[in-house]
């Protein structure tokens, strides 16, 4: 057991001082790995150990002391001994300093690694106190102020740092000096920067960050609600030496240069753990990389928490409850689909479940569901995967997507002999995944004797709930809406004007829009004759589906959305 957690000293400062059992220290590295949230956390919010207690031991362990940081005098060239975003990336305060040393307050156990970074990074020797966690955020939000402003100011900070540093000016003329490559990417300003690019884009709720290096200059961008946003960009000499950054922080071989390569960074960032999935693309300019950032913090799966119309999640709430069946969700990449198929997942998640799922790859991981990571590089393909799943004996199954006739097919076998059956389709609205299927050349009678329902989904940005301004549409809105003055009445639209919260976007958060496809009777007959889309589509509308579109125009009508969002996703 104990080799499980011997990265992790905190627990062996529990176990060695006999504060928790076996059984104890598994569930606490099983939440650990679900959630990402600090080991320290965990451990107060399980009352194993009062905050206080756990603190004073780890000062001990250390040779050092607690402080109390209210009653703490920080004079202000303490304050400015440390950048601010030194001291929110390491949620650290400094609350003393000598000719070369500075002495930190931080509230966890720091690993050996994190301060030889921080000795780096501040160029100074560092002594550590310890302080409640509460008074370091406060503290460090009070001192450090705004967040918005030190982006700009670190890069400003960084332009002189670099210009002192000729090193990075050499770099370009040797490309092929793998030393002074990696010399320069382990730099103090390279570091910092690397940092504070992950800490902005973690701050600002970014799902992907963009380093790109073209002839002239060097693009960094994040996308945010599904939109690319360009940061201030870097000086071009830049590149090479915080591309190299990332890829030795990703464990990837920094001197190929001509293959695409992928690997994860695994951060602490600001007291949260944050996965990353790094692809490194070789084109023209240099490498371009791409994080995938993996918060999972902020994603909520919970039905009942992704904006679907009541109708359509008690419909949902219904289908998720049969024995058997197939519930297919569509849309393009991005729409939220796996979201929504793992909230179906997380609320059948009972002891008397046993649920399986296949993906490419798993996204979350969630305590009670057994994953299955699908790799065709070894062999590990959805028909091996899900055939053996049938031997496995569960009771509900989840397929990342039905790409193909064989796909299809163990789903339509699992359904006849008892499963209930989740999986994803790429299709634009909820009808054309039946004809999709039966393109792929499922039989017509398999597909109406086991669908049970399909729903197709959309993400649209949300109004800023901060600037979010009313204004009356006028006809030309309405025509394109395909609405009337009657429908509207003297409704008011909204969009947002821009602000700071927003990054003056206007937008801040997603919503879906959805419309849910019941698999009825007369639907099972259109079905049998290989009717297209069309006609499927208005035989569900004439029996009441509302289309992804009527759903959106509720959310402008509601004050959720733009027509601009709503026009461009259905």
């Amino acid at each position: 057991m104990s080799d499980v957690h011997h990265s992790e000293p905190i627990l062996q400062l529990l176990e060695s001082h006999g504060m928790v059992t076996a059984e104890q220290l598994q569930e606490i590295l099983e939440e650990h790995q679900r959630s990402g949230k600090p080991v320290r956390e965990i451990v107060t919010n399980m009352e194993i150990c009062p905050q206080d207690t756990l603190l004073a031991m780890i000062a001990e362990t250390l040779g050092t002391r607690v402080v109390n940081l209210p009653a703490t005098d920080i004079p202000p060239d303490v304050v400015h001994a440390i950048p601010a975003s030194v001291a929110r990336m390491y949620m650290v305060v400094p609350v003393d300093k000598g000719s070369n040393t500075v002495t930190l307050a931080t509230c966890d156990l720091m690993s050996p690694g994190t301060m030889d970074e921080l000795a780096f990074v501040l160029s100074k020797d560092i002594q550590l106190v310890l302080a409640r966690e509460d008074d370091i955020r406060a503290h460090v939000n009070q001192l450090y102020g705004d967040e918005s402003s030190s982006v700009s100011d670190m890069l400003n900070a960084l332009e002189s740092e670099i210009e002192q540093a000729d090193k990075f000016l050499e770099l370009n003329a040797v490309e092929e000096d793998a030393k002074g490559l990696e010399e320069a990417a382990g730099s103090a300003p390279v570091i910092r920067f690397v940092n504070l690019v992950l800490y902005q884009a973690v701050q600002d709720r970014a799902s992907d960050i963009h380093f790109e290096p073209f002839e002239k200059e060097f693009k960094i961008r994040y996308r945010v609600d599904g939109a690319l946003y360009e940061m201030a960009p870097p000086p071009k000499r830049l590149a090479l030496p915080v591309i190299s950054r990332l890829k030795v922080m990703s464990g990837l071989n920094i001197a190929e240069r001509r293959l695409p390569q992928d690997g994860r960074i695994q951060l602490t960032i600001g007291g949260r753990q944050i996965d990353f999935r790094v692809s490194c693309l070789p084109t023209q300019f240099g490498e371009s990389v791409v994080l995938r950032v993996l918060d999972r913090g902020v994603v909520s799966l919970d039905l009942d928490n992704l904006g679907m119309p009541d109708d359509i999640l008690q419909a949902v709430l219904l289908e998720i409850d049969k024995p058997n069946g197939i519930v297919v969700v569509t849309g393009p990449t991005g729409s939220g689909k796996t979201t929504t198929l793992y909230s179906a997942l997380r609320r059948l998640n009972t002891t008397e479940t046993k649920l399986l799922t296949a993906e490419d790859p798993v996204e979350y991981e969630i305590d009670g569901i057994i994953q299955v990571p699908v790799n065709d590089a070894i062999g590990n393909t959805f028909e091996r995967v899900l055939r053996a799943f049938l031997r496995q004996d569960p009771d509900v199954l989840m397929i990342g997507e039905i790409r193909d006739l064989t796909t299809a097919h163990i789903a339509v076998h699992a359904s006849l002999t008892g499963h209930l059956v989740f999986s994803t389709l790429h299709t634009n609205d909820a009808a054309g995944a039946i004809t999709r299927l039966i393109d792929m050349e499922v039989e017509p009678y398999l597909i109406s004797s086991t669908m049970e329902a399909v729903i197709g989904q959309r993400l649209v940005r949300k109004v800023c709930s901060n600037c979010k301004t009313a204004y009356a549409p006028d006809d030309r809105i309405l025509e394109r809406l395909a609405l009337t003055r009657l429908d509207v009445g003297d409704q008011n639209f909204y969009y947002g004007t821009g602000c700071g919260q927003c990054n003056n976007t206007g937008y801040k958060g997603r919503k879906g829009i959805y419309e849910f496809l019941s698999i009825t009777d007369p639907i099972r007959e259109l079905i049998n004759q290989r009717q297209p889309t069309l006609v499927i589509r208005s035989k569900a509308i004439e029996l009441g589906m509302r289309t992804l579109r009527q759903d959106g125009i509720k959310n402008i009508l509601d004050g959720y959305t733009t027509v601009e969002e709503v026009l461009r996703y259905t």
